[in-house]
């Protein structure tokens, strides 16, 4: 059994956000999974300079403070305003957490 393979054969299939959980409401999902998609794929090199555009445009939308994490391989536990919190994986590898306070 090679799990490593079946695992890299997985990431390269994966060319759709998987919404691992979120408290939101349909519609400002949608919204917040195309901006951090968008987001990811412009920036993937620089997570930093992605999670900096996330949070901006979901303080533009839907109005500030929104905090943002991306990354690989990290475990949260925040405090989060009710439907406003957002973690999706985007390209298999690349977690993206959102909430607001």
């Amino acid at each position: 059994m090679v799990i490593g393979s079946d695992l890299e054969a997985f990431y390269k299939t994966a060319k759709y956000p998987l919404v691992n959980e979120c408290d939101m409401l349909p519609e400002m999902r949608e919204e917040a999974v195309d901006i951090c998609v968008t987001a990811i794929e412009k920036h993937q090199a620089d997570l930093e300079k992605a999670t900096q555009v996330i949070k901006e445009a979901l303080d533009k939308k839907f109005g500030g403070p929104w905090n943002c994490v991306a990354g690989n391989y990290f475990s949260f536990e925040v405090t989060h305003e009710c439907k406003t919190f957002l973690h999706v994986y985007i390209g298999g590898r690349i977690g993206v957490l959102t909430w607001k306070l």
